[in-house]
């Protein structure tokens, strides 16, 4: 199974594309998709449809969400004759579900990997190879996170801390260009990151706007790493993500409704 989240979501299986058919279960594969080979409590999930509460039928609609995702899984594995089941794909563990790649890739993996290498080389002060691994890394994304998705709190956390990513990885590919002397360049290749990903922070909103006001002048980067210099550091963003991922199974347990807990001890249950 291979995943896009940096931009629209986009799952394929075995090549062919994993279409959901309603809006809401979308936002449970993208949930699954965000947590790939990681178990996904139930809570989270009830927390991510209903953050207000889960309704009397939750348990119906979260089976439903289940089977339409696993009917969907199915048509792709039997039209290219894979032997896994989409039991084996989509597979349920003792309070929640996982997303099984089968070895799959992943945008956001691969982001990781690559950006990774960047920092790697600006800590050992080859910027070239920086500037080359963090650009590359910067060139999967195509618009914000899980564009087109509608997003309950687990997903705009995910996608908060995603876009911190993205800012760090531009901050580190700004300093290695502009040491390299390759502020033209820059210019011209900073305005088309900052196209595809508007990102909603005041510091990249005010250097896309001064890249289209001045095009290819050395002042506007001087001028972004001056803010960058006296901006705050972002709010850690909160990600809850399931099993094996070191982290809270649920993100709302001291603050929850109790029509919401009600609701996630349900769902625990299927």
């Amino acid at each position: 199974m291979d995943l896009r989240v940096l931009g629209g979501l986009t799952v394929y299986e075995a090549g062919v594309p994993i279409s959901p058919p309603t809006a809401p279960t979308r936002q449970v594969l993208a949930l699954l998709a965000a947590s790939a080979d990681r178990v996904v409590p139930t809570c989270a999930i009830a927390e991510e449809l209903w953050p207000e509460g889960s309704p009397a039928e939750a348990e119906l609609l979260l089976d439903t969400h289940v089977r339409q995702l696993r009917a969907v899984i199915g048509a792709a594995l039997q039209a290219q004759g894979s032997t896994r089941s989409a039991e084996d794909v989509l597979t349920w563990a003792p309070g929640g579900y996982r997303l099984d790649t089968g070895g799959g890739s992943s945008d956001a993996r691969a982001f990781e990997r690559t950006a990774g290498a960047g920092y790697r080389a600006m800590e050992a002060g080859d910027l070239q190879l920086a500037s080359l691994r963090l650009r590359e890394a910067l060139d999967l994304w195509t618009a914000a996170p899980f564009t087109g998705v509608t997003q309950g709190p687990h997903l705009r956390a995910q996608a908060a801390q995603l876009t911190e990513s993205w800012q760090r990885a531009v901050d580190q590919w700004v300093d290695a260009d502009f040491r390299l002397g390759h502020w033209r360049e820059l210019c011209v290749d900073l305005a088309e990151v900052l196209t595809r990903f508007r990102s909603p922070a005041l510091l990249y909103t005010q250097l896309k706007a001064d890249l289209d006001d001045r095009g290819q002048d050395p002042e506007v980067i001087r001028r972004y790493l001056r803010r960058r210099r006296t901006s705050p550091a972002p709010a850690a963003p909160r990600v809850v993500v399931g099993r094996d991922g070191a982290r809270t199974p649920c993100g709302g347990e001291r603050t929850r409704s109790r029509t919401a807990a009600r609701g996630a001890a349900l769902l625990q249950r299927i």
